[in-house]
């Protein structure tokens, strides 16, 4: 489960962002004071798997490179399977859907920053886009990886879900790495670069390196 930590701090430096803002942007975590109930924990993994599935949606759609809008297509697909496990989980152990919804000892602030990261992600496209958008999925997972450890530590009966969506968490930070140094090389490719001499004069000019024209009578 640490792994995804790592990997998502592969993908911050990726596209070109350092520890210290992923922490900046990670300094609250979004679980509240009590995450040890069962109805709890699964609330909060019911969250975390469908914010994965709603950037995965946006990115499928807003995307400027296709890497980028595979990997959105594959994050929305693997997350809307373990939340179809969690609420199974939860109606199993006689949870009601309606209680997976927040509760009174959530950080709202921190829910709040997510609601406003897809807030801000649906108003941009391009370049802009990718790698915005790849810098909040790596900082989104490295958040919610957390939550697996206190959800495995705390409630042995969701352990098979907590290591499913560990599994799945470190496949998608790797693939999210894999999208975000294409999307970085492409960036690159597509940058204008300054002009020659010869580009820069002007029409009619002779070359730079010809000799003067005679004018002598």
């Amino acid at each position: 489960m640490r792994i995804t930590g790592v990997v998502a701090a592969g993908l911050l430096l990726a596209v070109g962002v350092g520890f210290g803002d992923m922490h900046a942007r990670a300094a609250e975590a979004p679980w509240g004071a009590d995450v040890t109930e069962p109805v709890s924990l699964l609330g909060r993994l019911h969250r975390a798997a469908m914010h994965e599935v709603q950037l995965g949606d946006l990115a499928e759609t807003n995307g400027a490179t296709p890497e980028v809008r595979e990997y959105g297509a594959q994050l929305a697909s693997d997350f809307r399977t373990v939340d179809q496990r969690i609420t199974a989980l939860a109606s199993g152990l006689g949870v009601d859907q309606s209680k997976l919804q927040v509760s009174r000892n959530e950080n709202v602030p921190a829910l709040k920053q997510d609601a406003d990261n897809y807030s801000r992600l649906a108003t941009q496209r391009g370049q802009a886009f990718d790698r915005d958008f790849l810098v909040t999925v790596a900082d989104a997972q490295a958040r919610e990886s957390d939550l697996l450890v206190t959800a495995a530590a705390h409630e042995p009966a969701l352990t098979d879900l907590t290591m499913q969506m560990s599994r799945v968490y470190d496949r998608s930070s790797r693939r999210a790495l894999e999208a975000a140094q294409v999307t970085k090389t492409e960036s690159k490719a597509e940058s204008p670069t300054s002009a020659t001499p010869a580009e820069a004069a002007p029409a009619g000019s002779p070359p730079a390196d010809s000799a003067p024209a005679d004018t002598t009578p």
